[in-house]
């Protein structure tokens, strides 16, 4: 299954960057035109400038950077292999402080029908090339990506934790929220032995960077174009991870609610008629009072019930719609998997936004139709002020789903899932040189 090794990552060297919390930076794909000028002034040396550039030619200006902040002793390569062991700590508004744990290592790039990494979500042609080009340009996994797996035990995460207790870490980063990163380099070789042998038997999840990850294996398969003979232990064979615990407490997934326009306006009484249909309907008065009770039903019901809230445009109600029966679900989602057709998520988009509304598949995926947001609040008075026709909140699937309908084989509507907090870029970057290959278990140290 999972074939990992420790690997030479590339950090911010502290003798010339003294504050690492100004050089780091959310994901590519979350950051807005606002926060992408703010890092840009916060350091000339922040990751943001490898990781989304916004030079004319930002791929050249890419390579040049990173090129350049190497020789210039910004970024340095760890001597010797190591896994890096990373907590996370931050607040939740329901659990208080949480502390994600898990470590970054190299897996071996895999094609998804070898089954071995799996993804959950459908991906875009446009940002799977545009990462494919920033592979090409700088030749480096500048982020990890998010993956999962499933080991009750918790194992890894107990005997790393352990090992770095009482050590000061080689990086500790503030962000601005209020959260902490603590990563520990890891080369014991008995424990880094222990990592392998636990990963081998584990499928991985892709959580988070599902365009990077089939950028990797695109540029894999570039690389292995231009090199007849090769032996698959080449460095591009492998790809940059992060994985987490399925059952680390500190694992927390959000849910992704929905802003909608673009569907033909339906007569009010109609919509009703058509809902009623299928789903019992709880109403709440559109007040601050009725907008807590509201969002606080929706989640405690969420846990028993196939549960969506929604609130349309000139409605003075919030609604809570509650499916009457599967059957619906299977006459009009047959292609789907059971567990699939009972995602929130699922009957949202197949049973409302296609069925009721009218807004087929292909027009569902345009931005200019959908927008999503984490923040329920804001999406509620989205489509109050702004020219939307209805917001639909919905409850987080949970780990064990994501996991069952994955390795399935099947993929979520995309945006289904939001893990919070995304990991930081500019902790530890991979460089990928095209003519290293990589020591493997008993190999490695001869």
């Amino acid at each position: 299954m999972a074939h990992i090794v420790p690997f030479r990552g590339i950090l911010y060297n502290p003798k010339k960057v003294s504050d690492p919390s100004k050089v780091i930076a959310p994901p590519y794909d979350v950051i807005s035109p606002e926060e992408q000028e703010r890092l840009y002034k916060r350091s000339p040396y922040n990751v943001v400038r490898l990781i989304l550039n916004q030079e004319p030619d930002p791929y050249e200006s890419v390579a040049r950077l990173f090129e350049s902040w190497q020789q210039d002793g910004i970024l340095v390569r760890d001597g010797v292999p190591a896994l890096y062991f990373l907590s996370h700590r931050f607040a939740h508004k329901e659990k208080g402080e949480v502390e994600r744990k898990g470590f970054m290592a190299l897996a071996r790039l895999e094609d998804f029908s070898s089954g071995a990494i799996r993804p959950h979500e459908a991906t875009l042609d446009g940002p799977k090339a545009d990462r494919l080009r920033l592979m090409l340009s700088c030749h480096a996994n500048l982020s990890p990506i998010f993956a999962l797996y499933s080991e009750p035990k918790q194992l890894i995460n107990r005997l790393m934790a352990e090992h770095v207790h009482g050590m000061a870490p080689h990086v500790e980063v503030k962000e601005d929220k209020g959260g902490v990163c603590r990563l520990w380099r890891v080369t014991d070789p008995e424990l880094i032995r222990m990592a392998e042998r636990e990963m081998e038997a584990q499928p991985l999840l892709i959580a988070d960077g599902h365009h990077r990850y089939e950028a990797a294996l695109n540029y894999r398969n570039h690389m292995r174009g231009q090199r007849p003979n090769t032996t698959g232990r080449e460095a591009f064979n492998y790809v940059m991870m992060f994985f987490a615990n399925m059952q680390d407490e500190g694992l927390v997934i959000l849910p992704t609610h929905r802003l909608v326009r673009a569907f033909q306006p339906i007569p009010f009484q109609q919509l009703e008629e058509s809902l009623l249909r299928y789903f019992y309907i709880e109403p709440y008065a559109k007040t601050p009072e009725g907008q807590r009770s509201f969002l606080g039903a929706l989640k405690r019901g969420g846990k028993k019930h196939h549960l969506i809230g929604a609130s349309f445009k000139r409605d003075p109600r919030y609604l809570i719609l509650r499916l009457k029966n599967k059957r619906f679900m299977q006459r009009l989602a047959g292609d789907l998997s059971a567990p699939m057709q009972e995602l929130d998520v699922s009957i949202l988009h197949r049973l409302i936004l296609d069925h009721i509304l009218g807004l087929k598949p292909e027009e569902q995926i345009k931005p200019e139709v959908i927008s999503y947001s984490q923040d329920e609040e804001k999406v509620l008075q989205a489509v109050e002020k702004d020219d939307y026709q209805a917001a639909f909140i919905l409850n987080p699937p949970q780990p064990e789903q994501i996991m069952e309908i994955t390795l399935r084989g099947e993929k979520m509507p995309q945006k289904t899932t939001y893990f919070y907090p995304k990991l930081i870029s500019g902790l530890v970057i991979n460089k990928i040189d095209p003519e290293e290959e990589i020591e493997e278990g008993p190999e490695r140290g001869r």
